[in-house]
């Protein structure tokens, strides 16, 4: 079922980010290894692509042991607001580390640094994991302006993002105001795409 439930996450998400400068993916917490795993099979299939891989949610070392798969990906960067606040101190060329998840104006300078290296003629692509987190650490209208700032500032230079929100009742106002930034909407529903 998992195999089925990745292949149609894949499905949805290559056509939509393909077809839509932004998309926003509305999930329950029990699919986000679904979805990880579909995105980076998806990275994976298309090397010619640039990625930056924003996480919030989980370290980067955590991320690597979990899906393997990373570890051939020569197409994408990550930015780890996560590791440092925790006292992780590894380092690794693949990955710029930013202090905390809530240095907003920092996130978006490594973004736009990161980005700003890959020729133009690239299709680029920016992934943030998860907006949920974000407004778990920041104040949400600080995150709306943020997010605001990020997504308009991708769409200026042409990078698609794909922004994760994992459902969770006591944010829904502020996730729904988000979420609805983007050109395009993906709720994921437990088995049902």
């Amino acid at each position: 079922m998992a195999n089925v439930l990745i292949d149609g996450l894949k499905e949805r998400i290559s056509n939509s980010i393909t077809a839509n400068q932004s998309i926003g993916i509305l999930l329950p917490g029990s699919n986000y290894s679904e979805f990880v795993e579909a995105m980076f099979e998806r990275i994976h299939d298309k090397p010619e692509e640039a990625w930056v891989y924003v996480t919030i949610s989980k370290p980067y070392d955590t991320l690597v042991k979990q899906y393997g798969l990373l570890s051939e990906l020569r197409n994408i960067r990550f930015i780890d607001c996560i590791s440092r606040a925790a006292g992780i101190t590894k380092t690794d060329p693949n990955v710029t580390f930013v202090e905390s998840p809530t240095m907003l104006e920092k996130l978006g300078l490594e973004i736009m640094n990161i980005f700003k290296k890959v020729d133009e003629k690239t299709e680029k692509y920016l992934i943030i994991d998860s907006l949920t987190n974000l407004i778990i650490y920041n104040d949400p209208e600080i995150v709306t302006e943020f997010f605001y700032h990020i997504i308009n500032r991708a769409r200026a230079r042409e990078i698609h993002t794909i922004s994760l929100a994992i459902e969770d009742e006591g944010l829904e106002s502020y996730l729904n105001r988000l979420i609805y930034l983007n050109d395009k909407i993906l709720k994921v529903r437990d088995s049902f795409i």
